[in-house]
C-alpha cells in the first residue's frame, strides 16, 4: 500500500509568514507552507480522502497547521470534482435591468461547468438592505458571492464576508471583475466628437459604484481634451430608471443653448432620453443625438435604434464566477478589464448645421 509522505520525512513544518497575519483569511496555501506539505496533500486531508494516500503523521501536522491559522476550509476546486454542488450567491441593486439578465446567464453556464450553483438575490439599491442581504448570505450556508454594482460594507475585509467578488464595484482587498469602462466611454464620446458635437450632455446614472464615476470622470476628460468649454457639457443625474431618466433628460433639453447631444451611462437612461425628445418634439438624430451604454436589446427596441457601446454581459458573468472559484480557494486576483464595442446606429448623426 502505497502512503503519501509528500516528502514530509525530508520537510520539517516551516514558520508561518503572511498566514496568520491581518485580518487576510487563511487559505489551503497557507496550511501547506506551514505543514511542510503540497496543497494537494492539504485538500486530501479536508476531503476525507487520506486512507491509503497521507500518513497520519502528515495528516496530523495538516491538522494541527490549520488549527494554528484558524483554516476553516471552503469549497474548492477538489470538491467541486468531487461531484458535490455548490451554491454561490449574485447580489444584484435591481433585477429589472436587462443587462442583469445576461450577466447571469454567463455566470450560470460557468457555474454548470464547475458543479456550482448559482441563487440570484436582488436586495435593491437601499445600502441597508444591501448589507443585510450580504450579513444573512455570509451566515448561511452558501460558499460564496459576487456582488454586482454593489459595495461591500466600510472597512470590511475580505474574511469578513468569505470568499467574495466584486462585479462593476471596486474595493480595496476584493478581487474585481469589470469592464473597461474608459475605453468605452472614450469609443462612444469620441464617436460623438468625430460627428462635430461639442455640446454633450451628460445623462449619469446616481450610483455610488466606481463604474458609473469612470464614466462621468472619462467624459469630461475627452471634452476637455478636445477644448470644449465645461458650460457647454452640463451634467444631470437620475436613478436607475426609465421615468427618472425622462425627467433628467427634459432637465438637459430645457437648457439654453440646449445640448447638440446627450452622453447617458446606460440604454435604459438613454431609452429615457428618446422618451424626453419625443415629449418636446426634438427629431432624433436631426436636433439630437443619443448615446448608449451596454448594448442590450433595448438599444435595438428602440425607435430611432440607439447607438451604444457594446459591453460582452454573459463573459463578464462567467469571467465572474471564474474569479469567485479562485476566491474560494484563496487564489483569486482581479482580471485585465473586459473591452466594449462602439456600435453606431440611427439615433446618433452630425449636429444640424446653425443656418438651417
Amino acid at each position: 500500500m502505497l502512503v503519501m509522505t509528500d516528502g514530509a520525512a525530508d520537510r520539517s513544518p516551516r514558520r508561518p509568514s503572511r498566514a496568520g497575519t491581518g485580518h487576510r483569511r487563511s487559505t489551503g496555501r497557507d496550511v501547506a507552507e506551514l505543514a511542510g506539505v503540497s496543497q494537494a496533500t492539504v485538500s486530501l486531508v479536508f476531503s476525507g480522502k487520506t486512507s491509503g494516500r497521507v500518513s497520519a503523521e502528515v495528516e496530523e501536522r495538516v491538522r494541527h497547521a490549520a488549527a494554528q491559522l484558524g483554516y476553516r476550509p471552503h469549497a474548492s476546486a477538489s470538491t467541486l470534482r468531487a461531484g458535490r454542488a455548490r451554491t454561490v450567491g449574485l447580489l444584484v441593486p435591481d433585477i429589472t435591468n436587462p443587462f442583469l439578465g445576461h450577466v447571469l446567464r454567463g455566470a450560470q453556464r460557468a457555474g454548470r461547468e464547475h458543479g456550482v450553483t448559482v441563487a440570484l438575490i436582488e436586495p435593491g439599491s437601499e445600502r441597508n438592505w444591501q448589507l443585510t442581504a450580504m450579513n444573512a448570505l455570509n451566515a448561511a450556508a452558501i460558499d460564496g458571492m459576487m456582488l454586482f454594482a454593489i459595495e461591500p460594507p466600510p472597512s470590511a475585509a475580505p474574511t469578513d464576508l468569505g470568499p467574495t467578488v466584486l462585479v462593476e464595484a471596486v474595493a480595496e482587498g476584493f478581487p474585481s471583475v469589470l469592464l473597461d469602462v474608459r475605453q468605452g466611454t472614450a469609443a462612444a464620446v469620441g464617436y460623438l466628437l468625430e460627428l462635430g458635437h461639442r455640446r454633450i450632455a451628460h445623462l449619469g446614472a446616481d450610483l455610488p459604484p466606481t463604474t458609473f464615476k469612470a464614466r462621468a470622470s472619462q467624459w469630461r476628460r475627452l471634452l476637455r481634451r478636445a477644448g470644449v468649454d465645461a458650460t457647454e457639457a452640463p451634467e444631470v443625474l437620475a436613478a436607475f430608471d426609465l421615468h427618472a431618466a425622462r425627467g433628467a433628460a427634459h432637465q438637459l433639453l430645457s437648457m439654453t443653448p440646449r445640448p447638440t447631444a446627450l452622453f447617458c451611462d446606460d440604454d435604459l437612461l438613454a431609452a429615457g432620453a428618446l422618451m424626453a425628445a419625443h415629449d418636446l418634439r426634438i427629431p432624433v438624430p436631426d436636433q439630437l443625438s443619443i448615446m448608449g451604454f451596454a448594448g442590450t436589446l433595448l438599444s435595438e427596441a428602440a425607435t430611432p435604434q440607439l447607438s451604444t457601446v457594446l459591453a460582452p454581459a454573459e463573459e463578464l458573468g462567467a469571467l465572474g464566477l471564474r474569479t469567485l472559484l479562485q476566491a474560494m480557494d484563496g487564489q483569486a486576483t482581479s482580471p485585465e478589464p473586459l473591452p466594449m464595442t462602439l456600435v453606431p446606429r440611427a439615433s446618433t448623426a452630425p449636429p444640424r448645421p446653425p443656418d438651417r
